[in-house]
């Protein structure tokens, strides 16, 4: 069963992404110079014409823009760092304290330039009163900019979640309509078992290719299935494959039975697997090799050796974006994907039911 999500959920954001983007940059530049205007007059505590109000502006343009630019680097980090849906109290105690480090550094710069480049001396109160001033215009706007992160972010929840809703029903429509194929083949192939009963290879062979359609029929409606289960049906697929390349395809499953009750989506290991045989030579001077392990930080990982067919078949992405959009929209986690040293790897997130996404 295919799972895509329609090709709006990612040009709508990212049209508007660069809309915003254009009105962050004027708002930004407009900001720090008001600012840094209204500064020389009621910051410094002086009149601006005792070191000239060409200096004083440079001071305080400076101010402006490293405090400013340096939030939104600081909220943009903690953005990326933690969720901001589940790990919102790290999200706020990171940025107060990020927020409040970068301020103190660049008031205590502001303090030594305002005394020493504009030769203005500066009492115990107009210092104090200096960087509480710049504290509390530093998370206004921070606010407003952690407030519209969470908006975008939101909303772009929302359209995916809305995508992923309408892929679903079309993909069930089109499982329902379809169903009698998937049962006319598996009841055909228990009739072809029992006409091979004497023949051990091809019953093994045909009750393989039975369990996985069984094992797709039950699972087409679930999100989620247990990794016994989805490892049970991997290697019924690489006996299959097996039975076509012999000791040219060479499998390993090294995964302990505790990580067995974690989750996945059903058939990930399984494409995974394909796409390795599909774009790689299997051959008895080039066997293909393929890992299937679980790291320690609860993710399994898909590794085969690289050695890319000349006559590549052609290739739609459909595999691994389908597993990543079904990841992003359980868990909000992405799957990794590497390519080094003559390896293709693929990191899958092993999760508890209990911890998808809401």
């Amino acid at each position: 069963m295919k799972e895509m999500v329609p090709d709006y959920i990612h040009c709508i954001p990212e049209a508007e992404s660069k809309q915003n983007r254009k009105w962050e940059y004027f708002i930004r530049i407009a900001g720090i110079i008001i600012i840094s205007a209204i500064s020389v007059f009621v910051d410094y505590g002086y009149s601006h014409s005792e070191a000239g109000f060409v200096k004083c502006l440079l001071v305080s343009v400076i101010r402006t823009a490293l405090i400013w630019n340096g939030s939104m680097a600081i909220i943009q980090y903690g953005i990326n760092r933690f969720s901001m849906f589940r790990e919102t109290l790290k999200l706020i105690v990171f940025q107060v304290l990020s927020l409040s480090v970068l301020v103190l550094l660049v008031e205590a710069a502001e303090i030594f330039m305002v005394e020493n480049y504009l030769n203005v001396t500066l009492g115990h109160a107009s210092r104090v009163t200096l960087i509480i001033g710049s504290l509390i215009i530093t998370f206004m706007i921070s606010s407003l900019y952690a407030s519209t992160s969470f908006f975008i972010e939101w909303k772009e929840n929302l359209l995916r979640t809305q995508a992923l809703e309408q892929a679903n029903l079309e993909a069930r429509y089109d499982a329902l309509r379809n169903q009698v194929n998937p049962h006319f083949l598996f009841n055909s192939l228990n009739t072809l078992l029992m006409l091979v009963s004497d023949n051990p290879v091809a019953s093994r062979y045909v009750e393989s290719i039975s369990e996985i359609m069984r094992y797709m029929l039950q699972s087409q409606d679930k999100e989620v299935v247990s990794l016994e289960s989805e490892l049970k049906i991997a290697r019924e697929y690489v006996y299959i494959q097996q039975s076509r390349f012999g000791n040219k395809l060479n499998v390993d499953f090294n995964v302990p039975e505790k990580y067995f009750h974690y989750a996945i989506p059903p058939l990930a290991i399984q494409m995974l697997l394909e796409n390795s045989i599909k774009h790689n030579i299997v051959s008895k001077e080039d066997p293909l090799t393929i890992r299937v392990y679980v790291l320690e930080k609860h993710s399994i990982i898909v590794e085969n050796t690289i050695k890319a067919k000349i006559d590549k078949e052609p290739s739609t992405g459909v595999g691994l974006e389908n597993i990543r959009n079904r990841y992003l929209h359980l868990t909000g986690k992405d799957i990794v994907i590497n390519q080094e040293e003559g390896k293709f790897t693929v990191m899958l997130p092993l999760f508890e039911k209990s911890s998808e996404k809401p």
